[in-house]
C-alpha cells in the first residue's frame, strides 16, 4: 500500500534479484522493468568539502534472506515494516541478499534519495562450488569475441559493463563487491587471476564514476592477493591491491581495537585517507568486535577514533530478534541508547573463549555512567537534512493504519510503502523541554500513526499529562521541540509553511522557530538587515503565536538578535488542519541567509491535561521551507494507455438482508433465496507520460501520482486505489459491478508540497 488490496496478480510489480551469471548476461532493460526504476533523485546535503574528513557510517541491510515485504513496489498492507528512522547519521545504504546480484528495491532507493543517502546494490558469488561463475565473471561469456589491442589480457569487461548499465538504469548509487569463492587453480594461478580481478575492479570503479558521477564501489574484505579466501579484518598487504582499484573496502567483523589506527596509516600511504576503510560491525554478534547488539556503537566509536569509517551489518536485528511490537522500543535504544531499566535481560554468558576473543570489554566510561547506555547516535556525527534551497517533510515513516491526502481519509485499512518515507526529525525531538519546570507534567513527543495526519499515515504527535491531582497553579506551559539541524539557502526569499492541528479544547498555540545565519559582506550590510526586520513602530509584538527568528550574523563576532514576525493563518484540508505562513524576505546582493536550525513550541494550559490518562495536545502535519519568486509551472499528464489487461468473470451471490434473517429462523435452503450476479474484474498496467511546460525546480517535481476509480463521472463515487512512484500503476482485479456504467482511472499528479498540479483519466474498457 498505499494500495487498496485487489487480487492476487502475477504479474503485480515486484524488485527481484539475478540468481546467477547467466540473469546477468540475459538481462536488458524492459518496459515491465520501469517499475524498478528510481524517480527521486538523490538529494544533496551539506557541501562535501565540509563533510570531507568525517568518518563516515555504512548500513549493509542484510533481512531474512531479502526481498520479503519490500519487494511489492505499490506496496502492501503490513501495519508495521522495518524502516530505518536515522539516515541523518548515515552516508551509504547497502542492499545485502544471498543473491548474484542483489539490486536494492526501488521503494529503498526512494528512501536513500530523499534523505541525501546513497543506495548500494552487492554482487555477490559466495561457496566454492560456485567457481564457475568466478570464471564467468573475469573471462566474460565464452562467445564473446575479444577486440581488444590487447589480445594476452585476460579479463573482460563485459559483466562489469553490465553492472554499470544496471546501476544506471534503476537509478541506484554503486555497489559493494563480495568475493567469497576462489578461482579454478587452472590453466592459470589463482593468484594471476586475482591481479586481474584487480584491474576487472579499478575497469568497473572507473566507469561508475563516468556514467554515474558520485557513484561508489566498495570491496568487501574476503579475497587476498593470492587468490584465496582469507578474512583480514584489517588493512594489509594481503587486500590492499583492491584497496587500491576501488573506492574503499569494508572490513571483515573479527578486528582489535589498535587495527583502525594502523589502517589509516596504511591507507594514506596509499594516497588515501582511513575514511576509505570501513570497519565492520555485525550486529547479530557471532565474534564481532564489541559484542554487536545494543554495544555495536563500540566498534562505530573505536572506528571513528581512529579517523576511518564503520559498517553496520544487520541493523534489521532490532526488528527480527525481538517481538516486531517492540521495534520502535528496539530500534530507538539501539540508535540513541536508553536507562538500563529499559533493556531487555542480557543473553546468559557464553563458555567458548572465541565467542568474546574480538569483543571490547571496557564498559567504564561508556556504560557505567549516569546509568545510560549509548547508542549509535552517541558516536556519529549528525549530518544535516537533505536540501539546498528548499526543505519539505510530512513526518511520514512509510506504513500507517490510514492514508490521508490534505487531511482526508483515503485508505482505511494498514499499509506500507517505503517510498513515502520523508525526513524525519534528525534532532532529540522525543524528550521536549516545558518551562517552567513543573514536575508535575509530564509530556513526550513521537511519530504516530493512531491520531491522522495531513499526508500519508503518520504526524509528528505531543503528548501530556499532569501526573497526580494535587493543587498546584494553572498556568501556561510552552513545550519547547527540537525537530532538524540543517543548512538551506534562502537568500532569494522563501516561504515558511507548517501545518498543525489541536485535539485539546482548550486553546493552544503552535509556534515555529527558526535559527538563521547571516552571511553579510559589511558591517553596515548586516545592521541593514536587522533593521528591515524590525517591525515599524505602529505595529506590535501582540500576535504571540507568530514566528520567531533568531538571527546570527558572522560579522562584527557573531552578534545574535531575536525576532517576532506575523504569520498568516488559514484551515486546510479536513479535520481541522491549521496552516500558518511566514514571508522570508531576500537579502541584498553580495550577502547570504541560511537556515540552520529548526523547532516548534507548543504553548499549553496545564489545566488541558488533567486526567488518568496522558492527553494529545497537538499533532505537527507538515513543515516547508518554498523559495520565492518561483515560475509558474504547468504539468500535463497525457498519452494514457493500457497494457497487459485482461478481464475474468466473477459471480457474486446476494442474498437480501430479511430474507437471510428469516432463513435463519426457518432454516430454508440458500438457493431458494439468493440471487446472483456477474460482475467483471478488471487487470491492466496504466502507463502515462508527463509533461512540464518549462523545466521545473526540484521541489516543483512530481513526488507522487494518486490513482483512483470512478463510475458515471462521478466525482462522490470517486475511490482511492494506491499511488505511484513511477509513470505507471498496476490494477489488480477491479470488481466493475455494473459493466452498462462507464468506469474509468483517475491519476491525480502531486508535487514536494503535497498539490495536485495535474489530472488526467483514461476509461476501463470492458468490452
Amino acid at each position: 500500500m498505499p494500495s487498496r488490496t485487489l487480487q492476487k496478480d502475477v504479474l503485480a510489480p515486484t524488485s527481484f534479484a539475478l540468481k546467477d551469471m547467466k540473469q546477468l548476461f540475459d538481462w536488458e532493460p524492459s518496459l515491465l522493468d520501469t517499475f524498478n526504476v528510481s524517480n527521486i533523485t538523490l538529494q544533496p546535503r551539506e557541501s562535501a568539502t565540509t563533510t570531507a574528513l568525517k568518518p563516515k557510517l555504512l548500513l549493509c541491510h542484510d533481512m531474512a534472506g531479502g526481498y520479503k515485504e519490500d519487494k511489492c513496489i505499490q506496496g502492501n498492507d503490513y501495519q508495521c515494516i522495518y524502516y530505518i528512522q536515522h539516515w541523518h547519521l548515515a552516508d551509504t545504504f547497502v542492499y545485502f541478499s544471498h543473491e548474484r546480484v542483489s539490486i536494492p528495491p526501488v521503494n529503498w532507493t526512494n528512501a536513500c534519495h530523499r534523505n541525501g543517502v546513497q543506495c548500494l546494490g552487492t554482487f555477490l558469488v559466495e561457496g566454492n562450488n560456485q567457481m564457475h561463475e568466478m570464471e564467468a565473471l573475469l573471462h566474460g561469456p565464452p562467445t564473446l569475441n575479444n577486440s581488444s589491442d590487447d589480445p594476452m589480457r585476460l579479463w573482460s569487461p563485459f559483466y562489469a559493463d553490465k553492472l554499470v548499465a544496471i546501476a544506471k538504469y534503476y537509478g541506484f548509487d554503486g555497489w559493494l563487491i563480495n568475493i567469497e569463492c576462489e578461482f579454478f587453480p587452472f590453466p592459470t594461478s589463482p593468484y594471476f587471476k586475482a591481479q586481474e580481478l584487480a584491474k576487472f575492479l579499478l575497469y568497473l570503479t572507473q566507469t561508475m564514476h563516468t556514467e554515474i558521477p558520485g557513484s561508489k564501489v566498495i570491496w568487501y574484505d574476503s579475497m587476498t592477493t593470492t587468490g584465496e579466501i582469507d578474512w583480514q579484518n584489517q588493512l594489509t598487504t594481503k587486500n590492499e591491491l583492491f584497496f587500491e582499484n576501488s573506492d574503499g573496502i569494508f572490513l571483515n567483523y573479527w578486528w582489535k581495537k589498535e587495527y583502525p589506527e594502523l589502517a589509516r596509516r596504511l591507507a594514506e600511504r596509499h594516497g588515501k585517507t582511513g575514511i576509505d576503510v570501513y570497519f565492520g560491525t555485525d550486529v547479530w554478534g557471532r565474534h564481532t568486535y564489541g559484542g554487536g547488539g545494543f554495544r555495536s556503537y563500540k566498534g562505530v566509536k573505536a572506528a571513528s577514533s581512529a579517523q576511518t569509517s564503520s559498517a553496520l551489518f544487520g541493523m534489521a536485528w532490532t526488528y527480527e530478534h525481538f517481538d516486531k511490537s517492540e521495534f520502535e522500543k528496539m530500534d530507538r535504544l539501539f540508535w540513541c541508547g536508553g536507562d538500563y531499566s529499559e533493556y531487555p535481560p542480557p543473553p546468559p554468558p557464553k563458555d567458548s573463549k572465541s565467542d568474546s576473543e574480538h569483543e571490547d570489554s571496557d564498559d567504564s566510561e561508556d556504560e557505567l555512567m549516569y546509568g545510560h547506555k549509548k547508542g549509535i547516535a552517541d558516536t556519529v556525527a549528525l549530518i544535516p537534512a537533505p536540501g539546498k534551497d528548499w526543505f519539505v517533510t510530512t513526518f511520514d515513516r512509510g506504513f500507517g493504519k490510514r492514508f490521508y491526502y490534505r487531511g482526508k481519509k483515503l485508505l482505511c485499512q494498514p499499509w506500507s510503502h517505503l517510498s513515502h518515507q520523508s525526513i524525519l526529525p534528525n534532532t532529540n525531538y522525543r524528550e521536549p523541554i516545558v518551562y517552567p519546570i513543573d514536575k508535575n507534567i509530564a509530556v513526550s513527543c513521537a511519530l504516530q500513526t493512531e491520531h491522522g495526519a495531513y499526508l500519508g499515515g503518520t504526524s509528528l504527535v505531543v503528548v501530556g499529562q499532569r501526573l497526580n491531582h494535587r493543587e498546584s497553579r494553572d498556568m501556561e506551559s510552552e513545550i519547547n521541540i527540537p525537530l532538524y539541524q540543517l543548512n538551506v539557502n534562502v537568500s532569494q526569499g522563501c516561504q515558511l509553511k507548517y501545518i498543525y492541528r489541536t485535539l485539546l479544547t482548550e486553546d493552544v498555540k503552535v509556534i515555529l522557530s527558526c535559527h538563521f545565519s547571516l552571511h553579510a559582506s559589511t558591517s553596515s550590510d548586516s545592521n541593514e538587515f536587522f533593521n528591515s526586520w524590525s517591525l515599524p513602530r505602529n505595529l506590535s509584538y501582540a500576535d504571540e503565536d507568530g514566528f520567531r527568528a533568531t538571527i546570527t550574523s558572522t560579522k562584527d563576532v557573531c552578534e545574535s538578535r531575536c525576532f517576532l514576525l506575523p504569520a498568516t493563518e488559514e484551515t486546510t484540508g479536513e479535520n481541522g488542519w491549521i496552516t500558518k505562513t511566514i514571508g522570508i524576505s531576500p537579502v541584498t546582493p553580495g550577502n547570504q541567509l541560511f537556515i540552520k536550525r529548526i523547532e516548534v513550541s507548543v504553548v499549553v494550559n496545564t489545566a488541558s491535561l488533567v486526567g488518568l490518562t496522558p492527553r494529545v495536545i497537538a499533532c505537527l502535519g507538515y513543515l516547508g521551507i518554498i523559495p520565492i519568486p518561483s515560475n509558474t509551472v504547468e504539468l500535463q499528464i497525457q498519452n494514457l494507455r493500457w497494457s497487459h489487461t485482461r478481464i475474468e468473470k466473477n459471480s457474486i451471490v446476494k442474498v437480501r438482508q430479511e430474507q437471510h434473517q428469516q432463513q435463519e429462523e426457518e432454516e430454508e435452503d440458500l438457493s431458494d433465496i439468493a440471487s446472483q450476479e456477474v460482475t467483471l474484474r478488471y487487470y491492466g498496467t496504466l502507463s502515462w507520460d508527463s509533461k512540464s511546460s518549462v523545466p521545473s525546480s526540484t521541489w516543483k517535481e512530481v513526488e507522487y501520482y494518486i490513482i483512483s476509480h470512478e463510475v458515471e463521472d462521478n466525482v462522490k463515487s470517486r475511490t482511492f486505489l494506491g499511488t505511484a512512484f513511477c509513470n505507471q500503476y498496476r490494477i489488480s482485479g477491479l470488481d466493475c459491478a455494473n459493466k452498462s456504467k462507464s468506469h474509468r482511472i483517475i491519476v491525480e499528479a502531486v508535487d514536494r508540497e503535497g498539490h495536485i498540479t495535474a489530472q488526467s483519466n483514461l476509461d476501463v474498457v470492458l468490452a
